[in-house]
């Protein structure tokens, strides 16, 4: 019986590939495939974060207009989160079980439901109860799509191209709600909300249409005898754990803290940019920095497979991000502030398909969604904890939330570094033919 912790060879298959036990295609480890297999799973994942991102800004202003109570409102836009960081672990388990192309289909068919929601309170002028149900749907709905993705990211990847399909991916999935923030707006200006909900209906729809057509049902073949029977074995493995704080940190400190101080930092320091004001010139820095992201996962990705480098890009990352959030946390112009928030989307960038691509080093191919779940909540968790003590800290202070999203960032940096130093020892002994290391546990 293999033993519950990997060897240093397995953390190896990062640089020295080896011949999949039990991936389902042999085009795996081929780039073009792994590209196309990649492109095909992106659709639903970006329409995904864009109907979540129309509907976003919408519902407070509608919750306002019908004399909701405003802790009833942050309830409402709380509700997905919280819902999302209970169902992702489960929805992993799942993923592994019935595959990432039912449960991504799936997940898209539930955020259908979720518009309709949405739709059904502005047009019956409920806006409570229905956003609320629309909100508490949407966690496990959003959990759906987003591990089957990345499970489905880290099988059309194989241990060859893992980084290449992972960037693929998560760049959608990063681009997705800045993209719907900009179309909610301009749409319920021209149009109208109710039409508004109607066209994110539309967009999801096609979204599951075309997952359901392209998608390709990638997963591992069935496991040994008495491992289905262990779901929380994950949870047992360290290096998933970390590689789960390191994915903890980004969002903490990314989609946290700077997505929900931003706004409020230039307003108090009067940085903006031409006549946007304070809320257009932090929605050009957020799409400065989702930009920057984007582009970067796509390089780091590909870097990190080429020299089989995830763990030290990932570490790279975090060391970009920290004087990025400094310069935010001090910026008195904005040229500074735009070089910071640069600096973080170029860190996040170099972070997100590298914790992603390192998943395969340290699980089984059959244990990808459960790992690929753990790794969810991690994120969400920073998600949650990021605005909450952003929003409190700010009360002492504009450079106080981006002091503290740079002080987590530095107590993970040695976890990064501790996973990197594996990776390199492994490449060492890959290169050597060494023979089998001891056990790291």
């Amino acid at each position: 019986m293999r033993p519950v912790a990997f060897r240093l060879a397995d953390f190896g298959g990062l640089l020295r590939p080896r011949r999949p036990k039990t991936e389902t295609t042999a085009a795996a480890n081929d780039e073009r495939e792994a590209r196309r297999l990649a492109y095909a799973i992106t659709p639903g994942v970006l329409l995904a974060g864009v109907a979540g991102g129309i509907a976003f800004p919408v519902l407070p202003l509608v919750g306002l207009r019908a004399g909701l109570p405003l802790w009833f409102i942050g309830t409402i836009l709380a509700a997905n989160r919280a819902g999302r960081v209970i169902s992702a672990p489960f929805v992993g388990a799942l993923t592994d079980r019935l595959g990432g192309r039912r449960m991504l289909v799936a997940g898209l068919a539930l955020q259908v439901a979720v518009m309709a929601l949405y739709l059904l309170g502005v047009t019956l002028n409920r806006p409570g109860l229905c956003f609320l149900l629309a909100r508490v749907l949407h966690g496990p709905a959003s959990a759906c799509v987003f591990v089957a993705a990345q499970t489905l990211a880290l099988h059309a990847g194989g241990r060859s191209y893992g980084g290449l399909a992972a960037g693929t991916v998560r760049a959608a999935m990063s681009a997705g709600m800045p993209i719907g923030l900009a179309v909610g707006g301009l749409l319920a200006a021209l149009w109208g909300e109710r039409e508004m909900f109607e066209a994110a209906m539309v967009a999801v729809g096609l979204g599951a249409l075309v997952a359901f057509l392209t998608v390709p049902d990638l997963r591992a073949s069935a496991p040994p005898a008495g491992r289905a029977a262990r779901p929380w074995r994950p949870w047992a493995n360290r290096r998933l754990l970390a590689i789960g704080a390191l994915n903890f940190a980004s969002f903490f400190a990314a989609q946290g803290i700077v997505l929900t101080t931003l706004a409020l930092l230039l307003n108090a320091r009067g940085l903006v940019f031409a006549r946007l004001g304070d809320v257009g010139t932090s929605g050009l820095a957020m799409a400065w920095m989702v930009l920057i992201s984007s582009a970067a996962m796509a390089l780091a990705g590909r870097l990190g497979d080429q020299h089989a480098s995830h763990a030290r890009i990932a570490a790279a990352g975090i060391a970009l991000t920290i004087p990025g959030l400094l310069a935010v946390a001090f910026a008195g112009s904005f040229g500074l502030l735009t070089a910071g928030i640069g600096l973080v989307g170029l860190g996040m960038g170099a972070l997100g398909p590298s914790v992603l691509a390192l998943l395969s080093a340290v699980v089984e191919p059959e244990d990808r969604g459960r790992a690929t779940g753990v790794l969810q909540l991690f994120a969400d968790l920073g998600g949650v904890g990021g605005p909450i003590l952003g929003t409190t800290l700010i009360a002492y202070g504009q450079a106080a939330p981006y002091l503290a999203g740079a002080l987590v960032l530095v107590l993970v940096l040695p976890v990064a570094v501790w996973i990197a130093s594996l990776e390199q020892r492994a490449g060492k002994e890959a290169s050597l033919s060494a023979p089998l290391h001891p056990h790291l546990e």
